[in-house]
C-alpha cells in the first residue's frame, strides 16, 4: 500500500517539478524584462512584479510539498539528533503529527480565504486575488501528502530512500 501511495506522489512530485521550473524561468524572465524596462527605459509597469510575486508564492508552496516529502524541510535538529533509538522515532512522530494536524487546519481556513477574494481585483494583472491566495489550500494540500507518507515511513520503520 505504502509503496503504490509512494508511486503517486512520484508522479506529482514530478509534475510539481516540471511547473516550478516553469515558474522560475518565468520569473527570470518577467524580472529581467523589468530591470531592462526600468534602468534602460526609465519606465516600469507594475504587472511584472505582481507576477513575480505570486509565482513565488507558488513556487515556495510547491517546494514545500517537495521538502516535506523527502524530509529535508527546515528546521532545528539540533535536540533530535541527541535522541536514540525509539525515544527519536517517537518524537519524529509526533512532530509529524503536529504537522499534520496544523496542515489539516490549515486547509479549510485558507480554502476560504481564497474563495472570499475572487471579487478582489489585483492592481496590475486585473484578475481575482483569490487565484493569488489559491497557492495556500494547494501547498497545504500537497504538504499534507507528502507529511502522511512521512508518517507513514516512521509508524511502519521503513527506510526512507527518498531522504
Amino acid at each position: 500500500m505504502l509503496k503504490k501511495y509512494s508511486y503517486f506522489l512520484d508522479i506529482i512530485e514530478f509534475i510539481c517539478r516540471k511547473v516550478i521550473g516553469i515558474m522560475m524561468a518565468v520569473m527570470v524572465v518577467v524580472m529581467c524584462y523589468q530591470v531592462v524596462l526600468r534602468y534602460v527605459f526609465n519606465n516600469s509597469n507594475i504587472w511584472s512584479e505582481e507576477v513575480t510575486r505570486y509565482l513565488f508564492v507558488y513556487v515556495s508552496l510547491l517546494g514545500s510539498f517537495i521538502a516535506a516529502r523527502k524530509n529535508t524541510h527546515l528546521k532545528v535538529d539540533f535536540f533530535v539528533n541527541l535522541l536514540r533509538g525509539n525515544v527519536k522515532r517517537y518524537f519524529t512522530i509526533i512532530t509529524n503529527i503536529a504537522v499534520l494536524l496544523f496542515v489539516i487546519y490549515l486547509i479549510p481556513l485558507s480554502y476560504n480565504l481564497s474563495l472570499s477574494t475572487m471579487r478582489n481585483i489585483s492592481p496590475g494583472l486585473k484578475m481575482p486575488m483569490g487565484y493569488a491566495y489559491a497557492a495556500i489550500p494547494i501547498g497545504a494540500v500537497l504538504i499534507l501528502l507528502g507529511m502522511i507518507e512521512q508518517l507513514l515511513i516512521k509508524i511502519f520503520n521503513k527506510e526512507d530512500e527518498k531522504a
